[in-house]
């Protein structure tokens, strides 16, 4: 009897380390960003835009892989070319026409369209300043 309800007991114990661990996993999916809602303005580089960027853009423009000279896995690296992200100006950066893919610009990302709602955040975020906050 008592070897039963030890073996009972590991396997709670096994179970609930289980749950736990996989509830502490803070890996974003495609899924998680096609749930985030931009707001129509205040938005927060941290909350907002840098999930989409981790999510849909990170993969090829990293420090080990940045895909036409261009990392976008940190607000500073993002920041770094005022052509590519103009603060205050959507209009004149050149990511808004990759991801509103517009031509002569290579569209963004390739495969897939980001959601107008993400594409929006991203420039009310440039309009207002490209903060990082």
């Amino acid at each position: 009897m008592k070897k039963h309800t030890l073996k009972y007991f590991i396997i709670l114990i096994l179970t609930f380390v289980v749950i736990i661990t996989q509830s502490c996993d803070d890996t974003l999916t495609s899924t998680d960003v096609d749930n985030l809602v931009m707001p129509d303005s205040n938005v927060s580089y941290g909350k907002h835009v840098a999930p989409v960027f981790e999510v849909k853009c990170v993969p090829c423009h990293n420090s080990q892989r940045s895909e036409a000279g261009l990392d976008l896995s940190s607000w500073v690296n993002a920041t770094r070319d005022p052509t590519i992200i103009f603060p205050g100006s959507d209009s004149t950066s050149i990511l808004v026409y990759s991801i509103e893919r517009i031509p002569p610009y290579a569209p963004m990302p390739p495969n897939e369209w980001l959601k107008r709602n993400h594409i929006n955040g991203i420039r009310t975020w440039i309009r207002e300043g490209a903060q990082n906050n």
